[in-house]
């Protein structure tokens, strides 16, 4: 029974340590297959026409903020109308020239016979161009917020994410290795967000002079700011928002503006929490990995109170169990037993100890009878 119950505990011991290696390779194999139907729905998309473009400027404010990332498809059949929001290339200019065609989103103002005329939300005046249906790349069908700032991170996050993961490879313990890489992406995040600054920023567009002098600014960022001028005055503004700041009398050349995190209190909690939490959780993990040798010591204390007997004992115990299972066994020990008994037996008739041994224990004394 004993050994059943020993050969019944190396089976689960075995399945835990496959278990492992199963979890690794599903893990894999849905991994490979996500990634396989996004590449395919990305080839089937661009078959199509589909295209996506990454807003630079801010001139269409707040319905194509910077970094944000338009989706369009080709116009086909589709008559284009005042107030669509289009993509296209410029033409030419006359007299030629060998400055690079890049692609404008801006809104249709008009359309006279075939010319085309956009311009951008926020500028102050249409473009100084006309265009075909021809020049038209796309018609924007979707704007996502953030997905240009996305794209032009992510190489450099993935990049820095991936060196963590090699530097703390080393790392033998779980918790520590896990602390450890909480800790360098958070690194990495804040890095690349401080270069490439994609939630505070503003641009100043132009300068009205005279006795008031008045800057247009557009945010840049992704959360709300304030645009604070040189004399106090300021503005708060959403992404992608243009406003006006006004500037001391005088100020006509270089203004100097500076853009300030304005969120309401539960926006402070959340970025708090966000920019916290890595770091709590890294400091837990790395402690609890420190408190872990501790705690098992103290539970072999506890089981050795309990039981009298070292949790290492239990092995020793089962195999003694089964050694006096078997029949020849027991004879052997039965006879050791015995034996032992008549060596103790016969030390305790030595006179010398007769008044401090055992009655129970005495040997019995045979008379002498004379001849």
């Amino acid at each position: 029974m004993t050994a059943g119950t020993a050969d019944a505990g190396v089976v689960p011991t075995a399945r835990r340590r496959r278990a492992p290696g199963r979890a690794v390779r599903t893990r894999v194999v849905v991994t490979v297959a996500v990634v396989l139907l996004v590449l395919i729905a990305v080839g089937v998309a661009m078959a199509a026409g589909v295209r996506t473009f990454d807003v630079r400027t801010p001139s269409m404010g707040r319905a194509a903020p910077v970094g944000s990332l338009v989706v369009t498809v080709p116009p086909g059949q589709h008559r284009l109308a005042v107030g669509d929001v289009v993509t296209f290339v410029p033409p030419v200019a006359e007299g030629g020239g060998t400055a690079a065609r890049l692609p404008y989103t801006h809104r249709v103002t008009a359309v006279v016979d075939g010319a085309i005329t956009t311009k951008g939300d926020a500028n102050g005046a249409a473009d100084a161009w006309t265009i075909s249906r021809g020049d038209v790349v796309g018609r924007v069908v979707a704007v996502l917020p953030g997905g240009g700032w996305a794209l032009r991170m992510l190489p450099w996050t993935a990049g820095g994410i991936g060196l963590v993961w090699l530097l703390t490879g080393s790392v033998a313990a779980r918790a520590p290795r896990t602390a450890a890489r909480l800790v360098g992406v958070s690194a990495v995040l804040a890095v690349v967000v401080a270069v490439f600054r994609p939630f505070v920023a503003l641009v100043v567009t132009g300068v009205d002079p005279g006795a008031r002098p008045t800057a247009h600014v557009v945010s840049t960022g992704l959360l709300p700011i304030r645009a604070v001028g040189p004399s106090g005055a300021s503005e708060r503004l959403l992404s992608g928002s243009v406003g006006q700041v006004e500037l001391p009398p005088g100020s006509e050349g270089a203004v100097a503006l500076t853009a300030q995190l304005d969120l309401p209190p539960i926006g402070w909690v959340t970025l708090a929490l966000v920019c916290a939490v890595p770091l709590v959780l890294g400091v837990l993990l790395a402690r609890s990995s420190r408190r872990a040798p501790s705690e098992r010591v103290d539970a072999a204390d506890v089981l050795t109170h309990r039981t009298g007997a070292r949790p290492t004992d239990r092995g020793t115990d089962r195999r003694t169990d089964r050694s006096t299972d078997r029949p020849a066994d027991s004879a052997t020990h039965r006879l050791a037993d015995s034996t032992t008994d008549a060596t103790t037996d016969h030390a305790t008739t030595d006179p010398a100890t007769d008044a401090t041994t055992d009655p129970a224990t005495e040997s019995p004394v045979v008379p002498t009878v004379p001849a």
